[in-house]
């Protein structure tokens, strides 16, 4: 699945954040965990756990070599980054690191923001909340879900979030063409993965904020990691600023796979 885990470190506390989540990937996969550290030659100037020893890459560009460490194996390593550390790596979520690996690895990267809930101390995966629009973009991150449900056990919930539709007395003939197609085509989803074995369902809920449909359901469906595909088609900032993965990036309170397609559509 993955050859390596690797937990991108800039020296900071917080960049650490996503190494309980990361603990749990190397675990499962019978991978060490690899701290590192992108930035000058001198030593990081906070501690780490004492299991992770922490090498350090010296360049100019440490997206290159972010990179690089993802492509050296076969297959690639999977990237685990916070997004809200400092130095080389501070900001991640607006830097041009993360722009980089997500505009040129197209592959899933596994990310914390700043909400990020619960103990430091990892425990196993039960339950991933898929975020999907309608779009062929949005769905290009199916298949990496049902590797992880397959690997990690994992049962998958498939989430659409609209707008209030109205009256609910009105029945059917008052939902928009656009949202039965959309609930037809995550039953359809969910009946094929379970098909194949992967326990998998499907809802659309209503929410004024898609945002806040997304994580009031990740918390309330008890969900352990969230998977979604990114839209954009140029740097981070416009990748993500005020989009609907930014947002969940900023807010959500259980780690998140993200991934942009090769191919947008």
């Amino acid at each position: 699945m993955y050859a390596r885990v690797v937990v991108a470190y800039d020296g900071s506390t917080r960049s650490l954040s996503v190494v309980p989540a990361a603990r749990i990937v190397a675990a499962r996969l019978d991978h060490p965990l690899e701290l590192i550290h992108v930035g000058t030659a001198d030593e990081p100037d906070q501690p780490v756990p004492d299991d992770l020893p922490v090498r350090t890459i010296v360049g100019e560009d440490p997206g290159v070599a972010l990179l690089d460490e993802v492509r050296a194996s076969d297959p690639p390593a999977l990237m685990c980054m916070t997004t809200h550390g400092r130095g080389a790596l501070g900001e991640l979520v607006f830097g041009n690191v993360a722009a980089k690996l997500l505009r040129e690895l197209h592959a899933p990267v596994l990310t914390v923001g700043p909400q990020l809930l619960g103990s430091t101390e990892p425990r196993p995966w039960s339950r991933m909340l898929i975020c999907l629009d309608g779009s062929a973009t949005a769905a290009s991150i199916l298949p990496i879900a049902r590797r992880w449900a397959e690997e990690f056990e994992l049962s998958l919930h498939l989430l659409h979030v609209t707008y209030p539709l109205g009256d609910v007395r009105l029945g059917d003939a008052h939902i928009p063409v656009e949202v039965r197609a959309i609930t037809a085509e995550l039953e359809r989803t969910a009946t094929e993965l379970s098909s194949a074995g992967v326990d998998a369902t499907f809802q659309v809920i209503e929410d004024t904020d898609t945002v806040t449909g997304i994580v009031r359901h990740a918390a309330h469906r008890s969900v352990d990691l969230i998977a979604m595909a990114t839209h954009g088609r140029s740097g981070l900032a416009r990748l993500l600023a005020g989009s609907t993965t930014l947002a969940t990036v900023r807010r959500s309170p259980v780690p998140l796979l993200l991934l942009r397609p090769e191919r947008l559509h």
